[in-house]
């Protein structure tokens, strides 16, 4: 594997291979890019690990099924660090399309990158199974060649809002979004949603994106005296200069949501991070993609509740596998064709499917820091009994 066009190594990981041979395949090449640097890089960077083990445990067990080949073959990865930047991420996947001969694409982390890594997909007719990438403009334009494994952004916080109208306790929110597409996309959903539940946003505002000083966004806040502050912003420096930021200038809400708030957010506010309300794209349970994807974390060198963004990726291998076996072959059309029709059964109890957009069903779970990790707030009647409200403590 290669990260970086500086050609930077990695060859323990995910070992480079020579193109594929006329005739039968002798493996499938699977090419995305994935954050190793940037600001996105506090997110994603361990799923390159999380790739290799994926490929590890496919591979470990035969390969996957290809009957018009009469046989099972290897996957193997090809990733590149795309330094969380649009025209970095493209090239890659141009890189990927052109030299690395891939099958099939996986997109990177972001709706942004997404946007600019698609351009291939439609180019070069590959499939290109999409990740963390659900924002509306992105499937605004018809493109036979991506699909998406979740909800629309603005949809993508139903469980939480589900979850809070059970809780009680709460009628008032303050809702502080990052100027970014998603985050301002999410944000919006999240009020409707609401509101339509029968709570009350009192404050909801936009911040650059560069934002450092938060001082009059707090006082705002304070000045509502919201009952809980949420906040949707991707990059952990965001998130931890505001709540810093808000704790030091006496915001005390009786709940405080964070719903992108992987491992560095809870080390960078400390004991402060306790109760703090956010979002994983998995919760505890017993099925078979329970016990495997905690095996391909441990694999990996983290846990679960560490990166919230990690079970998205399990969904897209699962996806992957899927379309592939019931394709049979590496033809790109019939491969695409399986990629849309996609009905898989997740986590026991997730339907997986695409609608006519490209868009899936799946969508995060509710979760709370306790002892300085996240613990499930899924089911509900399981959450309910183990929430506890911030109640201004930090």
């Amino acid at each position: 594997m290669l990260l970086g066009l500086a050609g930077l190594a990695l060859a323990a990981l995910l070992p480079a291979g020579a193109p594929q041979a006329q005739g039968t395949p002798k493996e499938i090449v699977i090419g995305g890019t994935i954050s190793q640097s940037g600001p996105l890089q506090g997110i994603v960077a361990p799923f390159v690990k999380l790739a290799k083990a994926w490929e590890d445990r496919v591979n470990a067990r035969g390969g996957i099924p290809m009957k018009a080949y009469g046989k099972s073959l290897p996957i193997r990865f090809v990733i590149y660090d795309d330094k969380s930047d649009p025209a970095t991420t493209l090239s890659f996947y141009e890189r990927l399309a052109t030299v690395d001969k891939v099958d099939v694409f996986i997109g990177p982390f972001s709706s942004g990158l997404h946007n600019a890594a698609l351009q291939a997909s439609v180019s070069h007719k590959i499939p290109f199974f999409m990740v963390e990438g659900n924002d509306p403009f992105l499937f605004k334009d018809p493109n036979p060649w991506r699909v998406t494994g979740l909800a629309p952004a603005d949809k993508e916080q139903t469980r939480m809002v589900q979850f809070l109208s059970k809780l009680g306790g709460l009628k008032t929110f303050a809702i502080l979004a990052r100027d970014n597409l998603h985050e301002k996309e999410s944000a919006k959903g999240l009020a409707e949603m609401l509101s339509q539940a029968g709570f009350q946003v009192v404050y909801q505002e936009t911040a650059p994106a560069d934002t450092k000083d938060f001082a009059s966004i707090v006082l705002a806040m304070k000045q509502k005296n919201p009952d809980a502050v949420v906040v949707e912003a991707l990059a952990p420096p965001s998130n931890i200069q505001f709540l810093k930021q808000a704790r030091e200038q006496g915001l005390n809400p009786k709940e405080l949501f964070v719903s992108h708030a992987p491992v560095p957010v809870i080390k960078g506010l400390g004991p402060s991070s306790e109760n703090m309300v956010s979002m994983l794209y998995s919760f505890d349970g017993d099925s078979a993609d329970h016990k495997e994807f905690q095996e391909l974390c441990k694999a990996a060198g983290f846990e679960p509740w560490q990166y919230s963004e990690a079970g998205i990726r399990y969904r897209a291998y699962r996806r992957i596998e899927d379309a592939l076996e019931r394709a049979g072959t590496l033809d790109k059309e019939a491969v695409r064709k399986a990629m849309w029709s996609t009905d898989l059964t997740l986590f026991g109890e997730e339907q997986m499917k695409h609608d006519a957009t490209g868009f899936g069903t799946d969508m995060p779970y509710p979760v709370q820091v306790h002892d300085g990790k996240y613990v499930s707030l899924w089911p509900i009647e399981k959450g309910l009994k183990v929430h506890r409200f911030k109640d201004g403590k930090w």
